[in-house]
């Protein structure tokens, strides 16, 4: 009987150099070397990749070891899933321009957990506007502070938007908002400042095993004055739109278009705007800062509004000032569209008739002209209207009690302070034509 071994089987087998010339040479015999075949291919039954070789085909049979650990698989783009939260349904919040404004490098998970703190700051936020809290001693109550004056926050990782599987990659974001130092703008007498903390806030996190994972961020007494600081204005923000994007980028120009989207357009500085996003010395060529930063914004945003996931997106231009075709735009202008859906369509006739009592209000009470009511009427926003009424109401009831010889001018200094101060710092606006 002769034995013949193709070179594939001897690969695969990996027979040793002595035992092919003991085999070929006949010095062993058939039973022996068929012993020892069965034990070969037991040995390799339990490698990880064996290699079967027939004489159509070659199949590449992937097997893993048993007790070995599986690997977590990559963190990977996804496209705009379905599942989203739609406008009609999105929780939004009152964010101050101070916080749209802050300059900082965080990433896509650290700009939730700041929206995170912003959403618990609500009712804060609401009492300043509605008067029922000041600037001083009774800005925050005692039960929100510790004892070390500090506001501590509790941030349950669940409502992060985060897998279960990702938490290790959520702690390491955690602990680095307490070493990223942020710039947080204020209003003084003699202008705008910018002033900055070594960071946000301290964060602990603790080692415990339980199902509920969470960490305590702590504020410092002044960070948390900076964060509800309605100096520059605010805003509405949709916390469920800056979890939706993708693009850390995104998330930050969503928030300054969203100041802006009453206006339908503004204008910023190009290095300012770079200030904002941390990118003074990064994507320095224009066009790689418009490939990397603002066309994938642009397009993202776009996607979520086409969805309806998202209330506004926007288009941009450059701005020269010296005549220049290209290299950095002095400026950058944003033009910013509202997303036509049902939601939409009741807040812009929510504020038309809120316009149009409050030019009733100016020409009935405060001797203002058709025109010039009209004029004032159409600066008012749905977040500035109750704001600009009490303004109304504190003036006429002075009115009663002081004589002022021109209540239109009087009143129409007092309403354009008011409306000045809700500008986002850093930028102009220029008036549609």
């Amino acid at each position: 009987m002769q034995l013949t071994l193709r070179k594939t089987q001897i690969k695969t087998l990996q027979i040793t150099k002595k035992k092919l010339f003991l085999l070929f040479s006949g010095q062993i015999q058939i039973k022996v070397v068929s012993l020892w075949l069965i034990k070969c291919y037991k040995k390799h039954d339990k490698a990880k990749i064996t290699d079967m070789t027939t004489d159509k085909t070659a199949i590449r049979k992937v097997t893993r070891k048993r007790g070995a650990k599986a690997q977590k698989a990559p963190l990977k783009s996804r496209t705009i899933s379905n599942d989203l939260i739609p406008i009609e349904e999105e929780t939004w919040l009152l964010q101050p321009i101070a916080v749209t404004m802050m300059r900082h490098d965080y990433s896509l998970i650290q700009v939730r957990i700041l929206v995170s703190i912003v959403e618990s700051l609500q009712s804060i936020l609401h009492g300043i506007l509605n008067n029922k809290r000041g600037f001083q001693l009774d800005l925050f109550h005692t039960d929100e502070l510790d004892e070390d004056g500090r506001m501590p926050i509790k941030l349950p990782f669940k409502e992060l938007g985060v897998d279960p599987n990702h938490y290790p990659q959520l702690r390491n974001s955690l602990k680095m908002l307490a070493s990223i130092p942020v710039e947080i703008p204020y209003k003084t007498a003699e202008g705008r400042k910018y002033t900055k903390a070594t960071n946000l806030c301290d964060v602990y996190i603790p080692e415990d095993r339980s199902y509920n994972k969470y960490a305590i961020l702590k504020l410092d007494h002044s960070v948390a004055e900076r964060l509800v600081s309605l100096d520059f204005g605010y805003h509405r923000l949709g916390k469920q739109i800056v979890f939706a994007c993708k693009n850390r980028y995104t998330q930050r120009i969503y928030m300054f278009i969203e100041s802006w989207v009453d206006k339908g357009r503004t204008v910023i500085k190009t290095f300012e705007f770079r200030k904002m996003l941390r990118l003074e010395n990064n994507y320095k060529k224009f066009s790689d800062f418009c490939r990397r930063v603002l066309d994938p914004a642009m397009q993202e945003l776009r996607e979520l509004a086409e969805k309806g996931f998202c209330d506004c997106h926007f288009e941009y231009e450059k701005k020269y000032d010296r005549g220049q075709r290209g290299g950095e735009p002095d400026e950058l202008i944003f033009i910013i569209h509202r997303t036509k859906d049902k939601m939409n369509v009741q807040l812009q006739e929510m504020t038309q008739n809120q316009r149009r009592q409050f030019q009733q209000y100016l020409v009935q009470y405060f001797d203002f002209t058709p025109v010039n009511a009209q004029a004032m009427a159409e600066r008012i926003t749905a977040e500035t209207y109750q704001e600009a009424v009490q303004k109304l109401m504190s003036l006429r009831d002075r009115f009663t009690k002081t004589f002022v010889k021109d209540k239109a001018a009087y009143t129409f200094k007092s309403l354009d302070e008011m409306l000045k101060s809700k500008e986002v710092p850093n930028t102009i606006v220029e008036e549609v034509e």
